[in-house]
């Protein structure tokens, strides 16, 4: 019989969190409610993340690690094209929509992530200006490319936001084709 290696425990932590979040809400999101589900005691949370806000912000940094990952594989092998990025962060969001809701829609009360958090998640939107850079530039565009990197954000994020939270009235076909409208219209209308 093997035993868990100290790996193995934080792991197991950090996938009782994400499922509890999944199935149950923040609400059901304590330290005893995660070492109940991961098979530990409340000190293995506190060893591992240091309380609950430690915890809440492993998910915060590992879903923007990961969602940085997917964008930078966008870049390597597409280039800097804002619609691709944009259709890698809708399906993202999608594949991961736990993460996301830590991430982007404050679904934690009382997070609140600390600076070297915030620089993980800033560089995705690091990502987003090389290639709203590049369209501007490919367009000429007199358009701030901080500005335009922002429409497309906000653009996405709204459309992926009613997407996952169940408020978009579409079937999920129709929802892919109207955000795919929605990015080509920012792309094109910026000015």
């Amino acid at each position: 019989m093997s035993r868990a290696t100290p790996r193995d425990t934080r792991q197991a932590i950090f996938d009782a969190a994400i499922e509890i979040l999944r199935h149950h809400g923040a609400g059901a999101l304590t330290v005893r409610s995660v070492a109940t589900a991961a098979g530990c005691s409340t000190t293995g949370v506190y060893t591992w993340f240091g309380s609950k806000n430690g915890l809440v912000e492993a998910i915060f940094v590992d879903g923007f690690r990961r969602f940085h990952a997917a964008q930078q594989d966008v870049l390597d092998h597409v280039g800097p094209d804002l619609v691709a990025l944009a259709e890698v962060y809708r399906r993202w969001a999608l594949d991961n929509p736990t993460h996301y809701q830590v991430m982007f829609q404050g679904v934690v009360p009382d997070f609140e992530p600390s600076d070297e958090a915030r620089a993980v998640a800033w560089s995705t939107f690091a990502q987003l200006i090389v290639a709203a850079e590049s369209t501007r530039r490919e367009r000429a565009l007199e358009i701030p490319v901080e500005d335009l990197a922002h429409h497309m954000w906000a653009t996405v994020h709204g459309y992926v936001s009613l997407e996952l939270s169940g408020m978009s009235p579409l079937e999920p076909e129709h929802a892919a084709r109207i955000f795919r409208d929605g990015v080509a219209f920012v792309e094109h209308a910026a000015h």
